[in-house]
């Protein structure tokens, strides 16, 4: 009779045992996780925001609304610009909407719209041409021929001349630009 208690008692030791030592295994394993699976952190968004103002308001845009296919937002590195596709493709200038469709644009005919152009994890230092530029012939979407500057980014008052914007490293940097359909700037390209 004493064996079999021994015994007994001796597998309930053995499950208490085993079920003490996994939960110790559990607590050490649980405080020593610093921060789990936590995701790696999310690099700072670095980006040129504004509002672009139309003079005249929506009225003063093209009457012809098939000369008026897409605008975009340009960002330029150096000016004057190389190439203007091989500017894009080369990572030294950077438009928005993000994608290169004909019918991914900023709202036309409006008085006035917001833009962000988002900036690469290393940005440059500064976007020397900040432009507004209009897509008039879709024939020559890949080329500096088919674009017409239509706005620049300027530090003065006077809305030809253009500007460069300073850029920091995980901020948002504010740039307006007017457009005068009527008076544009002078053609980059």
């Amino acid at each position: 009779m004493y064996k079999q208690d021994f015994i007994k008692d001796w597998n309930i030791v053995r499950k208490w045992g085993s079920l003490c030592a996994a939960l110790l295994l559990i607590f050490l394993l649980s405080t020593r996780c610093d921060e789990g699976l936590k995701p790696p952190p999310v690099p700072p968004v670095t980006s040129i925001s504004g509002t672009i103002r139309y003079a005249g308001g929506k009225n003063a845009w093209p009457q012809r609304r098939d000369s008026v296919w897409t605008v975009r937002v340009i960002g330029f590195r150096q000016f004057p610009p190389m190439d203007l596709i091989g500017d894009i493709l080369q990572g030294r200038a950077y438009f928005t909407p993000q994608a290169l469709a004909i019918d991914s644009t900023l709202p036309l005919y409006a008085d006035s719209t917001r833009f962000s152009l988002v900036l690469p994890e290393e940005p440059p230092q500064r976007i020397e041409y900040l432009c507004v530029a209009m897509l008039v012939d879709t024939a020559k979407l890949l080329s500096t021929q088919g674009w017409r500057v239509i706005g620049v980014h300027s530090t003065t008052a006077n809305f030809r001349q253009f500007g460069t914007v300073p850029v920091i490293y995980g901020r948002d940097v504010q740039a307006d630009i007017t457009v005068d359909f009527k008076n544009p700037p002078p053609q980059p390209f």
